[in-house]
């Protein structure tokens, strides 16, 4: 049996509070101590993988006694909400976190989140453009990261500069006025009417009533090697400590860092409705992750990565009790359709790519699965994203749950299974380690799929998700016929691309992408066809 004691920061209130069990005070706390503490909880340690089992942060609840009424009077004016909190032994911390819920009555209920100066169910902290204050729409600014196409929000009511991110970026690559690329602007890192440090965009010609504005910009960069954000533990890290400002370290993530080295990732967070724990599960899904804010490492790889020389617990019949496995057809998918190449400008995905195992089809039928990656940018890592993630769910998975003695063993750890009455064996990673104080004892539970890996085969690359011709055609007027020029979404022309006008009259465009038809002022429909597009209807008027 352990002896825990809460610890909880003294704030704004100059002292330390100790709750401690009724006769159980531990020696030398510095601060106001109360024998308080009837019970805690067990702590939930689950690990979240974002796409198969996304999962709340760790968390755990203490019960106190309020009686006498010492906690009503200290804490009726100033609960402790919002402050740091740790649960600890004799033999060190079991739990650092934060509380975040605080039921009052003949006993108290002080419900507690792990791993962050800040709860991550609050909403991410961005800014909206409220702070410029004027005419302007609320608009939340963007944090943007490694290669991305985003909107610019209206800076100057000239229509001539415009807000990119709420940050300083390395570069901008392209700008596109009405989907057409123009060289007619200037980009510069400067500071907002609030003296914030922020990205520019300025155009040599004001933009036009209802014409579009789109950037392709490299975001953040490393604040002391210099170097673009691009990989993911590069914008984990500045998404925790920087945005959400964790108490989470650059050397903290080290193995997670050099497992994805190889991703390169684009993208930005601008929805400020949405929690940072949200936010990092819609990072990690593009990759092929699972985290937990409180697990050493923060982030690993997922299907986990081979690790034979990693440290692992042995769980035979002499170190575990009451195994129990189950498995179920739920979750069960033969199909994969990753979606990526995210343009947040048009809020459309560009690219698809789709994957399927055939011999798991004749087994289970055609199960398909949609995977949202709109961090990822290339046809390649989508297509390995693809493999790993399909390579998991199309094999049925047995989770294996049993207890133990209390171990320093946190979720994520790998464990090494040799028990007759598990179905599977060697190992695995921890998705959960769930610490019960009362009896010292921990329930771990591994999940991982049986049978060799399915062959898998890629039976669609980016069909309807190609770069799609804009409806941005270009219309000209000279020697009474009028002039098309169709191009692509960077603005390239489409030479030899038939163009139908209006479900009669075709034509083959030039090398310049132009062709031209004798017509009647008004509303036509063209519809262009072109080698490596998908047919694309679009509606002029002239």
């Amino acid at each position: 049996m352990m002896t825990p004691w809460i610890e909880i920061d003294a704030g704004g209130d100059g002292c330390q509070v100790n709750l401690v069990q009724p006769g159980g005070m531990p020696p030398d706390l510095v601060g106001l101590t109360l024998p308080v503490l009837a019970a805690l909880s067990s702590i939930q340690r689950p690990l979240s993988i974002p796409g198969i089992a996304a999962a709340p942060t760790s968390s755990m609840e203490a019960t106190l006694d309020n009686a006498n009424g010492a906690l009503a009077l200290l804490w009726g004016q100033r609960p402790p909400m919002r402050r740091a909190v740790r649960v600890l032994t004799a033999k060190g911390t079991l739990f650092d976190g934060i509380a975040v819920g605080l039921q009052a009555g003949t006993e108290l209920r002080l419900s507690l989140e792990a791993g962050a100066d800040r709860p991550l169910s609050d909403n991410v902290p961005l800014r909206t453009s409220a702070v410029w204050g004027g005419w302007r729409d609320v608009k939340v600014l963007p944090w943007a990261w490694g290669l991305v196409t985003l909107e610019p929000i209206q800076y100057s009511d000239d229509q001539r500069v415009f807000f990119l991110a709420d940050h300083p970026i390395a570069g901008v690559d392209a700008v596109l006025r009405d989907d057409v690329p123009t060289s007619a602007y200037h980009f510069y890192n400067g500071v907002d009417s609030t003296g914030r440090a922020v990205a520019f965009v300025e155009l040599a010609m004001p933009l036009a009533e209802g014409e579009r504005l789109a950037v392709t910009l490299r975001g953040r960069i490393h604040p002391n090697l210099g170097h673009l954000l691009q990989t993911p533990a590069e914008i984990l890290h500045d998404v925790l400590a920087h945005l959400a400002r964790a108490p989470v370290q650059w050397t903290d993530l080290d193995d997670y860092r050099t497992e994805t080295a190889h991703i390169v990732l684009g993208g930005l967070l601008a929805d400020n409705s949405i929690s940072i724990r949200a936010a990092v599960d819609g990072l990690l899904q593009s990759c092929g992750g699972a985290w937990a804010a409180a697990m050493p490492g923060v982030a690993i790889t997922w299907p986990p990565l081979p690790d034979d020389a990693a440290p692992a617990l042995r769980v035979d019949k002499l170190t575990a009790q009451g195994v129990q496995a189950s498995t179920s057809a739920t979750g069960l998918y033969t199909a994969l359709r990753v979606l990526y190449d995210y343009d947040h400008a048009a809020q459309r995905y560009r690219r698809a790519i789709q994957l399927q195992a055939s011999d798991a089809i004749k087994d289970y039928g055609l199960l398909e699965l949609e995977w949202p990656a709109p961090w990822l940018r290339t046809p390649r890592q989508a297509e390995e994203l693809g493999q790993r993630m399909l390579a998991w769910l199309a094999r049925p998975r047995w989770r294996v749950t049993w207890q133990q003695q209390f171990a320093d063993v946190a979720t994520g750890a790998w464990v090494e299974l040799a028990h007759p009455l598990s179905p599977v064996q060697g190992r695995h990673r921890l998705v959960s380690a769930e610490l019960d104080l009362s009896s010292a004892s921990l329930t771990c539970t591994v999940e991982a799929p049986v049978g060799p890996p399915p062959a898998i085969e890629t039976i669609r690359l980016s069909t309807a998700f190609d770069p799609v011709i804009q409806p941005g055609i270009t219309v000209e007027v000279a020697n009474g016929e009028i002039i098309f020029t169709a191009r692509d979404e960077q603005g390239r022309p489409l030479a030899g691309a038939k163009i139908t006008l209006n479900g009669g009259a075709a034509r083959i465009a030039d090398s310049i992408g132009r062709v031209s038809f004798p017509v009647q002022r008004g509303r036509h429909v063209l519809l262009i066809e072109a080698q490596g597009y998908p047919p694309m209807e679009t509606v002029v008027v002239v």
